[in-house]
């Protein structure tokens, strides 16, 4: 940041400071996350005494521009700039048969794809991850562990689910060890929960839009998606999903009530309440999908929908592909009701999951790494979400729309409406940008103008030049 020379009395001074930093949060000099010149720095650049310094920094947090942090100092505000909230999402209320293998195939393929700019994967970057301690945990493990390169209990190692048990009282779960299940990975869970619920012809009521990864399950399985409206702030809506239920025989319902994909919004005790109650009354069974509940911006863990006490026939499922280590492909399911029904088709699809990941992630858990290592991760994912969604507004379309997540690393975009981002997406990749275009995120024909974009990376300007490039592309015809 420049010095300011400004000329005059204290006014002056004091206004130019408040001028000078409003300028460069609006340019991206400074950038949500960054932290401001000390009081006394300041007042060395700008010839200003700290008081007058003080007092500017003050106005500027009273506008929500930068934040005090006790015993740090002062930074720049992960603000959403003057982008607008999307507005509550309106799918059509009925059964919709899932028809988009191929499409979700070949996006998936290029998700995987080093080479491009990973604004579309929802996969952490290795930078922020502690690989090189999983790394040495997992030689000692094998070291001191006899055969441990062999096959698992069914439901998974011991130790690793006393930890994961004790885990899960952060998000206000009592659960046992017993009555959980290690699985391969999230997606396994998913599918473990799915196929053991419904059947061929079955509705399963999700989010809209919802994670793509559900519709995969669900077309493979012949369900029927049945997608509810969705606040972009607070969730599901309860009233148009108490409708749905009332309305079609719906076997099961898929929930993210913690930081859901691709909106990352924060259902409100509240509404989770009221979840509950109506689960319960309408003896509909949840799959709650936490895969990202222990990433919040405010340091304060949010509960689990399944921490309510008439939530008992319900299943929580989990991983820790997006915390710690997706190569591992550690993740769990909690249930009691379904525990045996579970176990039974786990032992059908993969008999055991991973055991040397499971004796690793079971020692680091146990020494105490894991918090650590989440408060570090999700202040990253705070700065790097406030700092593209920055570029957005520099950079996007006039009218475009982006969410402002609480948690996690996902932002959702909307275009203006005559833009198409499966066009977008091509033309993206073609230049070596990757994004999750919008119609991936639904079974019906909807959100042809939106995209996810993921902010699991660091930013960099390689990073900002595929966000400017990515804004002029949406621009141009196509």
């Amino acid at each position: 940041m420049k010095n300011i020379q400004g000329q005059g009395g204290e006014s002056y001074k004091y206004e130019a400071v408040i001028r000078n930093i409003g300028v460069a949060i609006e340019t991206g000099a400074l950038l949500p996350g960054d932290r401001l010149p000390s009081l006394r720095a300041m007042s060395r650049k700008s010839r200003i005494s700290i008081s007058t310094v003080m007092k500017a920094y003050l106005d500027l947090e009273v506008e929500g521009r930068i934040e005090a942090r006790p015993q740090s100092g002062f930074y720049v505000c992960h603000r959403f700039r003057d982008i607008p909230a999307p507005r509550v999402s309106n799918p059509e209320l009925q059964p919709t048969r899932v028809n988009s293998f191929d499409f979700h195939f070949n996006v998936l393929n290029a998700m995987a794809d080093t080479s491009i700019v990973p604004l579309g994967a929802a996969t952490p970057s290795p930078e922020l991850l502690p690989v090189a301690e999983l790394t040495r945990l997992a030689r000692q493990t094998a070291n001191s562990h006899e055969n441990a390169y062999g096959y698992e209990e069914v439901a998974g190692n011991r130790k690793l689910r006393a930890q994961i048990a004790f885990h899960m009282l952060e998000a206000g779960i009592s659960a046992h060890m017993d009555d959980i299940i290690i699985t391969h990975g999230g997606t396994e869970a998913l599918y473990l929960a799915l196929s053991t619920l419904v059947g061929p012809g079955d509705t399963v009521a999700v989010e809209s839009p919802c994670y793509f990864g559900y519709l995969q399950i669900l077309e493979t399985l012949g369900v029927y998606a049945l997608e509810i409206p969705t606040d972009p702030e607070t969730g599901v809506d309860v009233e148009k999903l108490s409708q749905a239920l009332d309305a079609y025989p719906v076997k099961a319902c898929i929930l993210q009530p913690n930081f859901n994909n691709p909106f990352g919004c924060l259902t409100p005790d509240v509404k989770k309440r009221e979840l509950a109650e109506l689960f319960a009354a309408r003896n509909v069974v949840l799959i709650e999908d936490d895969i990202v509940g222990d990433l919040p911006f405010s340091g304060v863990r949010p509960r689990a929908l399944n921490s309510y006490a008439a939530m008992r026939n319900s299943i929580f499922i989990s991983s820790f592909s997006k915390m710690l280590a997706p190569g591992f492909r550690i993740g769990w399911i909690y249930a009691k009701d379904h525990r045996a029904a579970l176990l039974k088709r786990k032992m059908t699809v993969s008999m055991n999951s991973n055991r040397p990941a499971q004796l690793t992630l079971a020692e680091y858990l146990a020494a105490g790494r894991y918090a650590r290592h989440l408060k570090g991760y999700a202040a990253k994912c705070k700065k790097q979400v406030g700092q593209i969604s920055s570029a957005v507004a520099r950079f996007f379309p006039e009218q475009t729309r982006l969410t402002r997540p609480e948690g996690g690393f996902l932002l959702w975009a909307v275009l203006p409406e005559e833009i198409n981002t499966d066009s977008l997406y091509h033309r993206s990749l073609a230049e070596g940008i990757g994004i999750a275009p919008g119609s991936l995120f639904t079974s019906q024909k909807r959100y042809r103008n939106c995209i996810r974009l993921s902010c699991a990376h660091p930013y960099t300007d390689k990073l900002e030049a595929a966000l400017k490039r990515l804004g002029e592309l949406a621009q141009e015809p196509g």
